[in-house]
C-alpha cells in the first residue's frame, strides 16, 4: 500500500499554530467559555446519577447547547483580515488573536465551519480580483492568439467548482471577450 507524502514543513504554519495553542490557555478564552457553560445531570446505564455533571456551551449563532468538545471559541472579528492581504505581519497577528472578551464568542463546530468557510471563500475571492485585473490588463494589450489563447487557459483556472461565484461569473465574462478576439482573428 502507498503512503501519503507528507507536505513540506511549514515554518509559518508551525509558529501560528504554537501561538494558537498558547491563546486557546489565554484567561480571556477562559472568561469567555465561563459566561456560556451550564452543567447538566450525567446518569450512570442502571440509572443512578453520575459522579460529574456533564459540561455544555450554548452557541452564540444557533443558541443550541453542544457539548464541550463540539464548540470553539471563534474571533468575531477574524485574526486574519479577509481580504486581498490577508496575513499582514506577526505583531498584527498576536494584536488580533489576544483580543478582548467583546471580540470572542463562543459557537458550535458546524457553524464555526461555516464562518471559517466563507472566511477562506472571500479571502480567496480578493485574492482572485487581484489575478484576474493583471489578466483583464493583459488582454487589453494582448497581440498574438498565442498569448490570448494561453491568457484563455489561465482564466480557466477561476471556474472550478471552489471557487466564489463572483469570481466564476468574472472569469467567464473574461474567457468570452478572448473566444471572441480569438475568433475575430482567424
Amino acid at each position: 500500500m502507498e503512503q501519503k507524502k507528507k507536505p513540506p514543513f511549514n515554518q509559518n504554519a508551525a509558529i501560528r499554530g504554537a501561538i494558537r495553542r498558547i491563546f486557546s490557555r489565554s484567561p480571556v478564552k477562559i472568561e469567555v467559555l465561563k459566561k456560556v457553560r451550564r452543567e447538566v445531570p450525567r446518569y450512570n446505564q442502571d440509572g443512578s446519577r453520575g459522579k460529574r455533571d456533564a459540561v455544555q456551551y450554548q452557541c452564540a449563532v444557533c443558541k443550541t447547547w453542544v457539548g464541550s468538545t463540539k464548540v470553539e471559541v471563534d474571533h468575531i472579528v477574524p485574526v486574519v483580515e479577509v481580504n486581498e492581504k490577508g496575513f499582514v505581519d506577526w505583531n498584527v497577528f498576536v494584536e488580533r488573536l489576544f483580543c478582548g472578551p467583546e471580540n470572542l464568542q463562543v459557537i458550535c463546530d458546524p457553524c464555526h465551519d461555516k464562518k471559517t468557510q466563507i472566511e477562506r471563500m472571500r479571502r480567496q475571492a480578493a485574492k482572485d480580483r487581484v489575478i484576474l485585473d493583471e489578466i483583464e490588463k493583459e488582454i487589453q494589450v494582448a497581440w498574438s492568439v498565442s498569448r490570448e489563447v494561453e491568457l484563455k487557459k489561465q482564466v480557466s483556472k477561476f471556474l472550478t467548482k471552489t471557487k466564489a461565484p463572483e469570481t466564476k461569473e468574472r472569469a467567464l465574462k473574461l474567457k468570452q471577450i478572448l473566444i471572441n478576439k480569438i475568433t475575430k482573428e482567424d
